[in-house]
């Protein structure tokens, strides 16, 4: 089982520094935990783990941020594109969980008739079901072999997309300036651009998976 405990806890801190089709889903499966030794703060990586981690990034649409986020993880991921993918899925739905607990509820702030905030919560829920489908599907593509790599991959590209999707409805619903007060607008809608790059990361490093496994 790969990369979901300490990658979860590191969310809340990188969240600071750093600020096609699918269904709906409905309850989020529970994500396999990682023991905490097979994630370091990356003190014991090799230099070659760190320069894998760094070029598989330089592919993605942000890949300063890619670097950043992952470099922490090097040492365990040493090397292999599924467990770089994990470790990027699990980072995208803490991300996501992260903005989810973000936003105030409606009886706490000024809110429109339109309920931006309540279709915004609605929407980050569903993406963050998503990404643990995706995160729990690509769990198993290193044990995987033959059809099974491919389905796995593709289910889990499938589900990440959605999440951008429902991440983007996010979006729109703060646009309008009466969603929510300015500083809770603005705060929301950087969470959401940040979560969006987690999810194209995550993506870009599904799609390599699929190169390099054929």
């Amino acid at each position: 089982m790969f990369l979901a405990i300490v990658i979860l806890l590191a969310v809340a801190g990188s969240w600071q520094q750093a600020t096609s089709t699918s269904t709906p889903a409905t309850a989020s499966p529970a994500v396999s935990p990682v023991p905490a030794g097979e994630l370091s703060s990356g003190a014991g990586a090799r230099r070659e783990d760190k320069e894998f981690v760094r070029g598989c990034c330089a592919r993605t649409l942000y890949p300063r941020l890619c670097t950043a986020a992952l470099s922490p993880y090097a040492a365990a991921v040493s090397s292999s594109h599924a467990r770089l993918a994990v470790a990027s899925a699990n980072l995208t739905l803490g991300t996501i969980n992260s903005l989810g607990g973000r936003i105030p509820s409606s009886s706490s702030t000024t809110e429109s008739p339109s309920g931006a905030l309540s279709d915004c919560a609605e929407a980050v829920a569903s993406a963050a079901d998503l990404a643990a489908r995706a995160a729990e599907r690509l769990d198993g593509v290193e044990q995987a072999v033959g059809p099974e790599v491919l389905w796995r991959v593709r289910d889990a590209q499938t589900w990440l997309s959605a999440a951008m999707t429902y991440e983007d409805t996010c979006a729109d619903a703060l646009r309008p300036a009466t969603s929510a007060p300015t500083p809770v607008r603005a705060e929301l809608r950087a969470g959401v651009r940040r979560a969006m790059q987690h999810t194209s990361i995550a993506l870009a490093l599904v799609h390599m998976l699929i190169r390099t496994s054929a």
